[in-house]
């Protein structure tokens, strides 16, 4: 079947920091970087890693940015017909601020991505599409008008409610599946902590609103978690031999979920895949260059992945 993802493209600059930067401090930078990102397209580019045809839906900007953006996505045999280029609107561009363990704090200018359409995401759908994927890095009530759609009724509709803004609280009910990392978790349900264990994600369960629906959180170097109404299931991390930079992990596992799902793969595979395939991103440069390939994470696994 396959896979479409309306979401953002970004040009991420990288900088690597010495140290933890603080307020009203100048520091020199190791290293600077500068590839594609953009949780939209970070996520196409990892479902079309782990085979699934995949379509990308979104906006650039008519500039260079905007070219290497389309370009990257085209590389990667994703289709990218439906993601438009505006006149008179700059790509979207992100700065990553990473620091010496791998850390990371990323700063999002939206430009083109504000501007993407609704239009544009149901015109990529069609009768092979099985799993809508969204983040919030655009326009909420286009995301909104998406998952409302009577075109997207029978699709898995995912939101990996990303970054946590208040806005995107009311999108809840209208998706299939909620993915969550420990802070947008926290933050969207106002917890003293952040989870660190299965435990602590079954108040997710205040998040359903209907029997079907699922929530996934990642719990970083532990692991992930799916909660449904009467069941939860855990799969434990892969340690990564060496952290580089983490922009991407989360952005990989939410595109690995996917396209699992797209593929029929029960939902505890989908999390053990999507974790292995996380700590494989953690340790390369980079957010969307960070994402592997079917064969890198069967490797690892040391195993043939089937469904």
């Amino acid at each position: 079947m396959s896979v479409t993802v309306f979401g953002s493209l970004n040009l991420d600059i990288a900088l690597r920091l010495p140290a933890r930067a603080a307020w009203g401090q100048t520091l020199l930078v190791d290293e600077s970087a500068q590839a594609v990102g953009g949780k939209g397209l970070n996520q196409a580019i990892a479902a079309a890693r782990f085979g699934s045809p995949t379509r990308m839906a979104g906006a650039v900007g008519k500039d260079a940015a905007g070219e290497m953006l389309r370009a990257a996505l085209a590389a990667e045999g994703v289709d990218i017909a439906n993601v438009e280029t505006l006149d008179g609107v700059g790509s979207g561009r992100a700065t990553i601020l990473i620091e010496p363990a791998g850390d990371n704090m990323i700063l999002v200018e939206a430009a083109a991505n504000a501007h993407a359409r609704a239009k544009a995401g149901l015109a990529a759908l069609d009768r092979d599409s099985r799993v809508l994927l969204v983040q919030l890095e655009t326009d909420v009530d286009a995301v909104a008008a998406m998952f409302a759609n009577p075109a997207a009724a029978s699709l898995c509709k995912i939101l990996n409610a990303a970054p946590a803004i208040p806005a995107g609280a009311a999108l809840f009910g209208l998706a299939d599946m909620l993915i969550f990392n420990q802070t947008e978790f926290a933050d969207y349900l106002a917890l003293d902590r952040e989870p660190a264990s299965i435990d602590d994600v079954l108040v997710a369960r205040r998040l359903l609103t209907r029997p079907d629906q699922a929530v996934i959180v990642t719990l970083g170097a532990i692991g992930s978690a799916m909660v449904w109404a009467e069941r939860s299931v855990f799969a434990p991390a892969f340690p990564a031999e060496t952290v580089i930079d983490t922009s991407g992990a989360g952005d990989c596992f939410c595109g690995v979920v996917a396209a699992c799902i797209d593929q029929g793969t029960a939902p505890e595979q989908a999390l053990r895949l999507a974790n292995a395939a996380a700590s494989i991103a953690v340790g390369r440069h980079g957010a969307a260059p960070s994402m592997p390939k079917r064969a890198e994470v069967a490797a690892l696994l040391g195993e043939a992945i089937t469904h």
